[in-house]
């Protein structure tokens, strides 16, 4: 089961990757080409991470637990380029994507270290790792939310931001979860479970909100706005 879960991935991956990379060599705007560019990576590295597990690749022993390292390798490449998505669409200050991929690098390492950390070491690095998630989540719903608000076309820009935020939030939110639950954690539930969680999560912050982030763009373009990149926004079509 484990490994049609791990194979699961890699063909879903693999043809979103496809997708993405058509749309960005294709893209009729130079906005829509760097957006498809963004998904593409992501996805295409998230490909070879369950390409690399279904292998048997990419793990290393831990004391008693076998942890797939590679797994926090991805998502160390991977979310930086998701919040590049978030903070594109939302012509956000430079301020505020430092601070998010700062404490987004902060939580995966302090994560990395309370996966492979024995009992009780694991817990005190969770929920180390638990507040720089914290403080992204302030980030996006603060002043990153605000900023979106502020540079797009209203109230369409309202509906759309407050969409995307809430599928990110309630996506990312769910890792730790299934970090608690699982191996990692209390061990309530097995492998088998595990991956399963994780995979259907990858799919949907990677390509559900990949495809989510470029129908965001679209709608924010058909209510009469075009994406400057030489403004501080979304300016207003004659």
């Amino acid at each position: 089961m484990t490994q049609f879960w791990l194979w699961t991935g890699v063909i879903t991956m693999t043809i979103a990757a496809f997708i993405f990379g058509f749309g960005a060599a294709t893209g009729k705007s130079e906005p829509l080409r760097i957006l498809f560019t963004l998904n593409f990576f992501i996805t295409a590295i998230a490909a070879g991470l369950y390409l690399a597990m279904a292998f048997s690749q990419g793990y290393a022993n831990f004391g008693e637990r076998q942890v797939y390292w590679i797994r926090y390798f991805t998502w160390f490449l991977t979310t930086p380029l998701l919040l590049l998505v978030l903070t594109y669409l939302g012509r956000t200050r430079l301020s505020t994507i430092l601070g998010l991929i700062g404490a987004n690098g902060y939580m995966l390492v302090t994560g990395f270290i309370a996966t492979i950390s024995p009992v009780p070491l694991n817990f005190v690095w969770y929920f180390v790792s638990c507040g720089a998630f914290a403080g992204i989540l302030y980030l996006l719903l603060k002043p990153y939310r605000q900023q979106a608000i502020d540079n797009s076309p209203k109230p369409v820009g309202r509906k759309v931001f407050k969409k995307l935020l809430t599928v990110h939030v309630v996506l990312w939110s769910c890792y730790p979860l299934v970090w608690i639950l699982g191996d990692t954690g209390f061990a309530l539930i097995g492998d088998r479970w595990e991956a399963m969680f994780y995979t259907l999560l990858d799919i949907a912050a990677k390509v559900g909100f990949g495809f989510l982030s470029l129908n965001s763009f679209t709608k924010l373009e058909s209510n009469g706005m075009t994406y400057s990149s030489s403004t501080e926004g979304y300016t207003q079509r004659a």
